[in-house]
């Protein structure tokens, strides 16, 4: 009852608005319709208008010059007839009606006349008898007889006749007698009117029942019209005429009331002749009422449409709630399936995971034992630590690969922004690969284009570790005896200081399948069970290396063939370097010792501050121990000017982390608290992690575990023990 009681309310208000909006859209449409049919009469009147102006201009000058033609070529045929009767006579030939016929045929005359000085006709000959008075009339007159004393002079008129016909008419004086000689050439009304412009002729395709009424008018005379009954008429006895004149505007169409009949007209003057046209308003808005009721059809359609959609919603609430409530009860069901793929995802993830870690774990106990039952067996200890560092460098490998993957499925990975050289990172990748690759006799070809920009900015840790994934993934899963085809080169780039570089890796390993090649990306993808134990690897490699790729904004494509190979292609752009200098020199380490330093160790986890004790007093340092950041303060505050030469820091400790630490010491009021080497040692080994260690005072970042060689290079280069031979490249 209630949604009964509200929509008829709502109906009725719908119905007032429609009906509202049609009488206003009625008023517009009769209002637009009726200014664009006049506007488009003005402009169809004023095109018609002037271009019978233009018509009658020319319609003028081509008559003229076709009855100055016919003229002229009128007086050269009187002259050739007056030397044709010459040259007869003188050969003794008499002046007669047969001469003159002759002369007529030859020059296609009606007829010709012989006038003696006083205007007496002498001879005469004509195929038109009845034109004769009409002649003699006109060659009596004195400008006519002056031809005769005057031997340059001649004349020439044109003769018109009521009927449309005309006689072109001429005379020159003799040349064989003082006189005159007359030719003339009629022309019918028929040929006339057929070879003759005519303006009437001009306004013939124009109907009055579309065009209007248009009128020509000459010396107040109605000359043309395409209302023929018009014609002969006297301008001052027609009222539209009349009406035009009194409001003459040759831009603008003029409202007029003809013999109670409304219409609008134009005037437009020519030079010999007043044009005017005018259009009933019937004519005008002839289309108006048909286009008003069309859009009011068209509207009718729409709020037909608008009420049917209306009236279906009415009727398909209660439908549309029920699907609302299926949809509500299937997201639930949905979610409870998600929530349970999303444990099972996890219960597989923690199982794949405890069993990836425990293998090299238990690889490494099972060492540890070994090497405790051949304790005087130096060979097979030494056989053990290689099998312990392996199994160890493969759990790491598995914790760097779980982390970075979360690093990136997160949006937490930074991408470098510092100088490297191309050459340099693709060596170290290959002198890693190679040693690999030598274990199972597999060829590693490696083959490159000179690279241009050979010195370019990027992320050279990232691009080192996507190469990496690929060489090594191609190692792997190789045949022995194999081969690896790695080759690089420079593609040009639209953008300006940007280079783009393509990487491609061929194998001969033992492919993928087309359904594998699927979820190649996926991570912990591996095409068989028990992949990796039996190649090694997580699973993550691949997802890390894509991911790594797009967000360098590069792309990565490959092509596999199961038991034939795979080949993969990544181009990545990278900023030019242009601060290079071209005299680039490169530096060999001759010695790096750190004998002889007194460095503060700060370290909270006992068994690596044994061994970062160990390592540092073999090479003959001194050690001062703090096991957290606020110790290290106070040790660093109590110590003389200069007493340390070097402080390694742990990051993640309690009481003070390394980062707080290191902010308290660079801010003390000393000289050497602003310049001591400070050392971040820790496990956190991403981009951010160093970027951190920078932005908190630190002058290096050195990650766990601990590579030994490089954190004492390090330690003897920030104190200055370091030295450097110099060799410019060649």
């Amino acid at each position: 009852m209630k949604k009964n009681k509200k929509s008829v309310p709502t109906e009725k208000k719908f119905w007032i608005i429609s009906i509202a909006v049609g009488i206003c859209l009625v008023v517009l449409s009769v209002c637009f319709f009726s200014n664009a049919d006049k506007e488009k009469k003005e402009a169809d009147l004023l095109d018609t208008v002037n271009y019978v102006k233009v018509q009658c201009s020319t319609y003028t000058h081509y008559n003229e010059s076709s009855e100055s033609k016919s003229l002229l070529r009128a007086i050269e045929g009187t002259r050739q007839v007056s030397k044709n009767i010459a040259a007869e006579i003188e050969n003794e030939k008499t002046l007669d009606n047969q001469l003159l016929k002759e002369s007529a045929e030859q020059l296609w005359l009606t007829g010709i006349a012989i006038l003696d000085i006083d205007g007496t006709i002498v001879c005469e000959y004509s195929t038109n008898e009845s034109l004769l008075p009409e002649i003699k009339e006109c060659a009596e007159k004195e400008i006519v007889l002056d031809t005769a004393i005057y031997d340059e002079k001649v004349y020439a008129k044109r003769i018109n006749h009521n009927d449309g016909a005309y006689i072109d008419m001429a005379a020159c004086t003799r040349k064989d007698a003082p006189g005159v000689v007359v030719t003339y050439y009629y022309t019918s009304a028929e040929y006339a009117m057929n070879y003759t412009l005519t303006i009437q002729s001009l306004l013939n395709g124009y109907r009055k029942d579309r065009d209007g009424t248009i009128i020509v008018a000459d010396e107040g005379v109605i000359i043309a019209s395409n209302n023929t009954g018009l014609i002969g008429q006297s301008t001052t006895d027609y009222e539209a005429i009349q009406k035009l004149k009194d409001h003459a505007d040759s831009k603008h169409m003029m409202g007029l009331t003809i013999n109670g009949v409304r219409c609008h007209g134009v005037m437009l003057k020519q030079r010999d002749h007043y044009i005017y046209a005018y259009v009933p308003d019937s004519i005008i808005f002839q289309t108006l009422l048909q286009n008003v009721i069309m859009c009011l059809f068209i509207y009718l359609i729409v709020v037909a449409l608008i009420w049917m959609i209306y009236r279906k919603l009415q009727k398909n609430i209660l439908k549309i709630e029920r699907e609302k409530e299926q949809k509500y009860q299937k997201s639930l069901l949905e979610a409870a399936e998600k929530a349970d793929a999303a444990n099972r995802a996890k219960t597989e993830f923690l199982q794949r995971m405890s069993h990836d870690i425990r293998t090299p774990i238990n690889g490494i106990c099972g060492m540890l034992d070994v090497g405790d039952y051949y304790r005087d067996d130096l060979s097979r200890q030494t056989e053990c630590r290689g099998k312990i560092r392996e199994a160890s460098n493969i759990l790491q490998e598995l914790v760097n690969e779980v982390l970075d993957m979360s690093k990136l499925e997160s949006g937490e990975i930074y991408l470098e922004e510092k100088p490297f050289n191309i050459y340099q990172i693709i060596n170290e990748v290959i002198d890693v690969v190679g040693k690999m690759a030598d274990e199972r006799e597999i060829k590693v070809e490696y083959k490159t284009p000179e690279i241009i920009h050979k010195d370019l900015i990027g992320s050279p840790i990232h691009l080192k570790r996507l190469l990496m994934n690929i060489l090594s993934n191609a190692v792997k899963y190789n045949k022995d005896y194999g081969k690896i085809y790695l080759s690089s080169r420079e593609i040009s780039s639209e953008q300006d200081k940007i280079v783009t570089l393509e990487f491609k890796c061929q194998d001969t390993g033992i492919g993928m399948s087309e359904e594998f090649q699927k979820h190649l990306f996926e991570p912990f993808a591996q095409e068989q069970k028990g992949g990796a134990s039996k190649f090694g690897g997580t699973g993550l490699g691949m997802p890390i290396t894509k991911s790594l790729v797009e967000k360098m904004g590069g792309t990565i494509t490959f092509i596999s063939e199961q038991g034939v190979g795979t080949t993969f292609v990544i181009t990545i752009p990278f900023k030019i370097n242009e601060d290079v200098a071209r005299d680039e020199e490169k530096q060999e380490e001759v010695t790096a010792s750190i004998r002889g330093l007194n460095i503060l160790l700060v370290e909270d986890n006992e068994l690596n501050m044994e061994i970062a004790e160990f390592v540092i007093q073999s090479e003959g340092a001194s050690v001062v121990k703090a096991w957290n950041g606020q110790e290290a303060v106070e040790a660093f505050e109590k110590s003389a000017s200069s007493e340390f030469d070097a402080i390694l820091m742990d990051v993640m400790m309690p009481v003070m982390n390394g980062y707080e630490a290191t902010k308290i010491i660079r801010s003390m009021d000393r000289s050497d608290a602003k310049k001591i080497p400070i050392i971040a040692m820790t496990a956190n080994a991403f981009v951010e992690d160093r970027i951190k260690s920078k932005e908190a005072g630190m002058n290096e970042h050195v990650s766990k575990p601990i590579d030994m060689k490089l954190l004492v290079k390090i330690i003897a280069e920030l104190a200055g023990k370091i030295k450097i031979v110099r060799i410019k490249d060649e």
